[in-house]
């Protein structure tokens, strides 16, 4: 692969893995109040990392794509 190839395929790497790390975030933290201070929190801490992880995933590749470009 060339290196124009293997940014391009950063970008696709980027907008998924935000959007997993956040919902996996997200998940052990409605997970982690539920189980050590029993605050139930679900699906709030979920939902709130995945549109963070949305978010951050489409900055990195938006970052990545302009780079590309150069």
């Amino acid at each position: 692969m060339r290196g124009k190839d293997i940014a391009a395929l950063t970008v696709g790497l980027n907008l998924v893995g935000g959007i997993i790390a956040g919902l996996l975030v997200g998940y052990f933290v409605d997970w982690g109040a539920e189980n050590w201070f029993g605050v139930k929190t679900s699906p709030w801490g979920l939902l709130i990392f995945f549109f963070i992880g949305i978010i951050s995933g489409f900055r990195n590749a938006y970052r990545d794509m302009k780079r590309l470009e150069d």
